[in-house]
């Protein structure tokens, strides 16, 4: 268990570690609502039949958003489909990915995807299918093998993973709570190929709809990872348009972290941080706000620590 939330923990690890560590982040909010997400933004999205822009591609939405004012929406028929949407990760064989968004389910209706073990997906390249029932159980399958956890519906909740090649196991966390460690060479190979976001509830009479917003996937550090995560303190993206994720670990759950301008003047107020095992997380939004430097800071007691970002 030391591993599994060490890695939840190292997954703060964002703007310390190099430009190249932060391989894919989405938050959709520079797009047009309507537009389809695979033939708007090309690579790394897809659809599972290869056709950005035909039935399988689902669209940006206004309708809910967890930061800014767009998400990717999901939406479908009871028996499934036809959204059928691809986050291609690049058939990694070994290292360690952070790999996280946020969700939204209305009451009433549900959600669903899976990890591939290839880019390109199809027959015997499922990882896992993890399904989001209406009644908020969720079904967690991997090799046959069945195992349950719970969401809430009618807000926004985040969904971790850490996928450990090199161990060859992953871990996911919903809400803030590890439910789920499985093998990832079970069944094999142990190959991270992409996420399929498919419109799917558990099947008739289930209706899926779902919302996903602030989109990462992150390479952690395989090397040192105990001594990394001691007192990281993180934002991203930066520079940002707008929403600025900060994360931190190795402080205490009472520590507060705000926005100030260069003058000093504190334009966010004080805030604590959702803790996700040793790690918090929290965000913040500077739309409003004119481009320029600001200065995210954390307080712990006699700790303080500051961390620039650029608006645009």
């Amino acid at each position: 268990m030391k591993r599994t939330l060490l890695g939840l923990g190292a997954f703060a690890l964002i703007s310390s570690l190099s430009a190249q560590t932060i391989l894919i982040y989405e938050d959709f909010d520079a797009q047009t609502s309507g537009a389809l997400v695979a033939q708007t933004l090309g690579a790394p999205w897809n659809t599972w039949g290869q056709a950005p822009g035909g039935s399988e591609d689902t669209p940006i939405s206004d309708e809910q958003a967890y930061s800014g004012t767009l998400s990717m929406k999901v939406s479908g028929v009871a028996a499934g489909g036809p959204t059928d949407l691809i986050l291609e990760l690049g058939d990694r064989t070994t290292g360690l990915y952070g790999l996280s968004w946020y969700m939204y389910i209305p009451t009433g209706s549900g959600g669903y995807f899976n990890i591939q073990h290839n880019q390109v997906p199809g027959a015997g390249s499922w990882m896992n299918d993890i399904t989001f029932l209406p009644d908020g159980t969720i079904e967690y399958l991997v090799n046959a093998v069945t195992a349950t956890g719970t969401y809430p519906h009618d807000q926004w909740f985040n969904v971790i993973m850490v996928l450990d090649l090199i161990n060859m196991q992953g871990t996911v966390a919903i809400d803030g709570t590890i439910q789920y460690t499985w093998m990832t060479d079970v069944p094999g190979p142990s190959q991270l190929g992409g996420i399929d976001f498919f419109a799917y509830a558990g099947g008739a009479p289930n209706v899926p709809l779902f919302y996903v917003d602030d989109v990462s996937f992150i390479q952690l550090p395989s090397q040192g990872l105990e001594e990394a995560v001691e007192a990281s303190f993180n934002t991203y993206p930066n520079p940002t348009e707008g929403n600025v994720v900060i994360e931190w670990t190795g402080a205490s759950a009472n520590a507060l972290v705000d926005v100030l301008d260069m003058t000093g003047r504190v334009l966010v107020a004080p805030r604590t941080a959702q803790r996700i095992g040793i790690a918090s997380r929290t965000q913040v939004d500077l739309s409003a706000f004119s481009e320029g430097m600001y200065f995210v800071r954390l307080r712990d007691g006699s700790r303080e620590e500051v961390r620039r970002v650029i608006k645009h």
